[in-house]
C-alpha cells in the first residue's frame, strides 16, 4: 500500500512557543520517532483518545503535522492517521527528515512504537514507570555507538530491579545470513553485558520458532536473547512470556528480565 502524508496548509498558523506543553512534547517525540498513530500518541503523551484526536487534528490544521490514512482497524473501527512532521515545521524547529525507505518502512516504524506503547501502557507512570528511557531508531546510537542498530532501545525499572531490551521489530522479511549477522553483532556488543537483553517482537508464533532455529546455529554464548509475538507483547505487556533464543529452551516473564541490581531510574 502506498501511503500520502498531506497537511492542511504549507505555512504554521501559530508561532511553536504558543503550543501547550503536551504538543510541543509530541513534536519531539514525532522527530524521533518518525511516525505514530493518535491512539500511540495518547499512550505517550496526552493519556486521552479523545484529546489526543482533537490535539493532533488542531496541530494538522495550524500546519505542523502531516497525516495519512492507514487501512481501518477492524471490521467496525474506521481508518486511523498516521502522523508525522510537515515540512514547514521541520523547517521552523532546524529537524531534518529522515530519507523515506520504501511504503513497508511506515508499518514497521509504526509497529515499533506499538511495541514501546505496549511496556508503557503496562504501568502506572504516576506510581511507578516501567519505562525509564525510550530510545527510537534514529537516535539509538547514543546508547550503542559501535552496533548493531536496534530498531529502539527501552530502559525499565520494576520492583526486583532493572535492565536495558534492545528491541527488534521483525516483519518476516529478512533471510537467516542477515538475521544471523545481527545476531552475531549482539553477541559482539552486548553478551555477557549485566542487564541487557535482546528482545524479537515477531508477527506469529510460527516466525518466532523461526527465528529460534536460526539462532540455535550461532554461537551466542553469553547472550540474553529472547522472543515474542507483537500480539503477547500488545496483550499483556510487562507480563507477556517470552521464549529464550540462546541457550537452554525456556519461558520467562518479560518482568522477571529486570533483576540487575544496577539502579537504572529515571529522575523526569
Amino acid at each position: 500500500m502506498t501511503y500520502r502524508f498531506r497537511s492542511a496548509c504549507t505555512t504554521l498558523r501559530r508561532d511553536p512557543a504558543h503550543l501547550r506543553v503536551r504538543d510541543r512534547a509530541v513534536l519531539r517525540i514525532l522527530n524521533r520517532a518518525e511516525a505514530a498513530t493518535a491512539a500511540q500518541l495518547a499512550v505517550l503523551a496526552y493519556h486521552n483518545r479523545r484529546l489526543a484526536q482533537a490535539r493532533l487534528r488542531q496541530l494538522w490544521q495550524m500546519g505542523y503535522i502531516e497525516r495519512s490514512t492507514l487501512p481501518p482497524a477492524g471490521p467496525r473501527g474506521g481508518a486511523p492517521f498516521a502522523y508525522r512532521l510537515s515540512s514547514a515545521c521541520l523547517h521552523r524547529l532546524g529537524y531534518r527528515r529522515t530519507p523515506w525507505r520504501g511504503p513497508g518502512y511506515l508499518a514497521h516504524t509504526l509497529d515499533g512504537v506499538e511495541a514501546v506503547c505496549s511496556l508503557i501502557a503496562a504501568s502506572d507512570p504516576e506510581i511507578e514507570p516501567l519505562v525509564q528511557l525510550w530510545l527510537p531508531e534514529s537516535i539509538v546510537a547514543d546508547a550503542l555507538p559501535t552496533g548493531p542498530v536496534p530498531d529502539a532501545v527501552v530502559v525499565l525499572a520494576g520492583g526486583g530491579g532493572s535492565g536495558v531490551v534492545c528491541l527488534e521489530i521483525d516483519e518476516s522479511t529478512q533471510h537467516v545470513a542477515p538475521i544471523r549477522a545481527k545476531l552475531r553483532a549482539y553477541r559482539r556488543v552486548i553478551g555477557g553485558r549485566p542487564g541487557w537483553h535482546a528482545l524479537f517482537v515477531v508477527p506469529s508464533s510460527t516466525r518466532g520458532a523461526w527465528l529460534r532455529r536460526v539462532a540455535r546455529g550461532c554461537d551466542l554464548g553469553g547472550l540474553s536473547l529472547f522472543v515474542v509475538t507483537a500480539d503477547a507483547l500488545h496483550r499483556d505487556g510487562a507480563a507477556a512470556e517470552l521464549a529464550s533464543a540462546a541457550g537452554p529452551a525456556r519461558t520467562v516473564i518479560l518482568q522477571a528480565l529486570l533483576s540487575d541490581a544496577r539502579a537504572r531510574r529515571s529522575v523526569t
